[in-house]
């Protein structure tokens, strides 16, 4: 998945958002419509539903896990420098991964 691709799948989730329910689970039908609505691969294999479905799943569970630093207490998280995990802040981390 290219940026680009993973932008368009991003665009059309929030336009159906509402059709998903609690935890913004969709079902095949939505997936087949927005495998559908992708252009043909510029990079991998063709965009099919099931792979749309998995490529939503692992970027939920990357965007759950950056939010949950995000919004603990003493963390920081810039799309531009990350968690700015380091030696000064080991403990912390280590505390936190537990």
């Amino acid at each position: 998945w290219t940026d680009a691709e993973s932008d368009m799948l991003l665009d059309i989730i929030s336009a159906h958002k509402a059709s998903a329910g609690d935890g913004l689970n969709f079902k095949m039908t939505f997936w087949n419509t927005a495998a559908a609505q992708l252009p043909g691969p510029t990079k991998g294999a063709p965009k099919t539903a099931k792979a749309c479905k998995e490529r939503w799943q692992r970027m939920k569970k990357t965007f759950d896990v950056v939010d949950r630093i995000a919004n603990a207490s003493g963390f920081t998280y810039s799309r531009e420098s990350g968690a700015s995990i380091g030696l000064e802040n080991e403990g912390v981390w280590t505390d936190f991964v537990k």
